[in-house]
Protein backbone atom coordinates (compact mmCIF):
# COMPACT_ATOMS: atom_id res chain seq x y z
CA UNK A 1 0.00 0.00 0.00
CA UNK A 2 1.17 3.38 -0.88
CA UNK A 3 0.61 6.40 1.24
CA UNK A 4 -1.43 9.11 0.45
CA UNK A 5 1.76 11.20 0.23
CA UNK A 6 5.51 10.48 1.31
CA UNK A 7 6.42 10.67 5.35
CA UNK A 8 9.30 11.25 7.51
CA UNK A 9 10.48 8.15 9.59
CA UNK A 10 9.74 10.29 12.64
CA UNK A 11 6.27 10.86 11.77
CA UNK A 12 5.92 6.98 11.30
CA UNK A 13 7.46 5.98 14.53
CA UNK A 14 5.43 8.83 16.32
CA UNK A 15 1.91 6.95 14.92
CA UNK A 16 3.18 3.64 16.48
CA UNK A 17 5.22 5.30 19.68
CA UNK A 18 8.73 3.51 18.73
CA UNK A 19 12.34 4.29 18.47
CA UNK A 20 14.01 4.34 15.29
CA UNK A 21 17.63 4.44 13.64
CA UNK A 22 17.80 6.45 10.72
CA UNK A 23 17.13 10.41 10.04
CA UNK A 24 14.45 12.18 11.45
CA UNK A 25 13.35 12.96 7.69
CA UNK A 26 14.23 9.53 6.53
CA UNK A 27 11.19 9.06 3.51
CA UNK A 28 8.75 6.88 4.09
CA UNK A 29 6.48 6.27 0.93
CA UNK A 30 4.53 3.19 1.74
CA UNK A 31 4.76 -0.42 3.13
CA UNK A 32 4.14 -3.96 2.06
CA UNK A 33 4.49 -7.85 2.89
CA UNK A 34 7.94 -8.92 2.20
CA UNK A 35 7.28 -10.57 -1.26
CA UNK A 36 6.33 -7.13 -2.83
CA UNK A 37 7.79 -4.54 -1.02
CA UNK A 38 9.75 -1.76 -2.62
CA UNK A 39 11.92 1.04 -1.91
CA UNK A 40 10.65 3.22 0.11
CA UNK A 41 8.24 0.70 1.60
CA UNK A 42 8.38 -0.71 5.35
CA UNK A 43 8.35 -4.16 5.98
CA UNK A 44 7.99 -6.25 9.27
CA UNK A 45 9.67 -8.52 10.79
CA UNK A 46 9.32 -10.56 14.26
CA UNK A 47 11.13 -13.88 14.47
CA UNK A 48 15.39 -14.23 13.83
CA UNK A 49 15.13 -16.35 11.49
CA UNK A 50 13.44 -14.09 8.87
CA UNK A 51 15.58 -10.84 9.95
CA UNK A 52 18.38 -11.05 7.22
CA UNK A 53 15.37 -11.79 4.78
CA UNK A 54 13.76 -8.17 5.82
CA UNK A 55 17.44 -6.68 5.93
CA UNK A 56 18.47 -7.02 2.51
CA UNK A 57 14.93 -7.28 0.90
CA UNK A 58 14.06 -3.87 -1.22
CA UNK A 59 11.93 -2.30 1.57
CA UNK A 60 13.96 0.64 2.88
CA UNK A 61 12.35 1.04 6.37
CA UNK A 62 12.53 -2.30 8.38
CA UNK A 63 9.80 -2.58 11.60
CA UNK A 64 11.41 -5.21 13.65
CA UNK A 65 11.64 -6.23 17.01
CA UNK A 66 15.17 -6.09 17.98
CA UNK A 67 17.84 -3.14 17.33
CA UNK A 68 21.11 -4.81 14.82
CA UNK A 69 22.92 -2.75 12.77
CA UNK A 70 20.88 -0.65 10.08
CA UNK A 71 22.22 -1.52 6.44
CA UNK A 72 23.43 1.53 4.82
CA UNK A 73 20.23 3.33 2.98
CA UNK A 74 17.93 1.93 5.13
CA UNK A 75 16.39 2.54 8.61
CA UNK A 76 14.86 0.80 11.48
CA UNK A 77 11.75 1.05 13.26
CA UNK A 78 12.19 -1.01 16.79
CA UNK A 79 9.24 -2.49 18.27
CA UNK A 80 8.06 -4.58 20.68
CA UNK A 81 5.46 -6.13 18.45
CA UNK A 82 6.31 -5.41 14.77
CA UNK A 83 3.23 -7.34 13.86
CA UNK A 84 1.04 -5.39 15.91
CA UNK A 85 2.24 -2.10 14.86
CA UNK A 86 2.04 -2.96 11.11
CA UNK A 87 -1.86 -3.44 11.48
CA UNK A 88 -1.69 -0.13 13.55
CA UNK A 89 -0.31 1.64 10.89
CA UNK A 90 -2.35 -0.07 8.29
CA UNK A 91 -5.66 0.76 9.94
CA UNK A 92 -4.42 4.11 10.28
CA UNK A 93 -3.63 4.87 6.41
CA UNK A 94 -6.81 2.09 5.60
CA UNK A 95 -9.18 2.32 8.26
CA UNK A 96 -12.34 -0.07 8.25
CA UNK A 97 -15.25 1.04 6.87
CA UNK A 98 -18.36 -1.48 7.33
CA UNK A 99 -20.29 -1.79 4.14
CA UNK A 100 -24.00 -0.68 4.15
CA UNK A 101 -25.35 -1.70 1.11
CA UNK A 102 -25.26 -4.57 -0.58
CA UNK A 103 -24.84 -3.14 -4.17
CA UNK A 104 -22.19 -0.67 -5.03
CA UNK A 105 -23.46 2.75 -5.90
CA UNK A 106 -21.08 2.49 -9.11
CA UNK A 107 -22.28 -1.55 -9.92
Amino acid sequence: MKFPKPYTLKEIADIINCKYVGNDDFPVAGMNEIHVVESGDIVFVDHPKYYDKALNSAATIVLINKEVDCPEGKALLISDDPFRDFNKLTLHFRPFHPINTSISSTA
